[in-house]
């Protein structure tokens, strides 16, 4: 990894999430898909444009080294490619947040008995817990219309073959 970073928005609790589980600055694993997407829009500082520096609210993310695009000149990130960035960083988050749920979730288990362990798992504020709980609640009744639950249901001893 380079010692170059770029600055971006992302919502509080996914930016403690992603924190917790790739570090500060939020490094992605050499050769993945993070990385592809973070050199795929890494462009050469135009000559009137200062560097990004730190500021309340936004999440670092580290720039991995590349022979295509050295760090040294290619660390400038145009406002759609950080939001195309925060855009990732939020789907793998819903890919945790939706798989573990489910996982968690069953029949007598409150939701936000799992929120808030979740969030303990994956160094969120216990403050989103609700956050977190509205946003599961939310995208499996959306899938529930569907015809997809999300719901685990144990198998009644009748369903049982003999």
């Amino acid at each position: 990894m380079s010692k170059f970073v770029i600055y971006v928005e992302l919502k509080p609790f996914i930016a403690q999430w992603a924190v917790h589980h790739f570090g500060c600055p939020v490094t992605f694993p050499p050769q993945s898909v993070g990385n592809a997407r973070i050199i795929a829009v890494l462009r050469k500082r135009p000559d009137d444009t200062k560097p990004d520096v730190e500021m309340e609210g936004l999440t670092p993310i580290s720039i991995p080294y590349s022979k295509q695009k050295e760090p040294e000149s290619w660390n400038y990130v145009t406002p759609r490619g950080k939001q195309f960035i925060a855009e990732y960083v939020e789907s793998l988050f819903n890919d945790s947040l939706y798989g573990e749920f489910k996982e968690m979730y069953g029949e007598n288990t409150k939701l936000q008995t799992i929120a808030y362990t979740w969030c303990e798992m994956h160094g969120i504020a216990i403050d989103y817990a609700d956050t977190i709980r509205q946003r599961f609640y939310r995208e499996r009744e959306r899938l529930l219309a569907c015809g997809i639950d999300l719901r685990n249901r144990s198998r009644n001893k009748k369903d049982k073959k003999s």
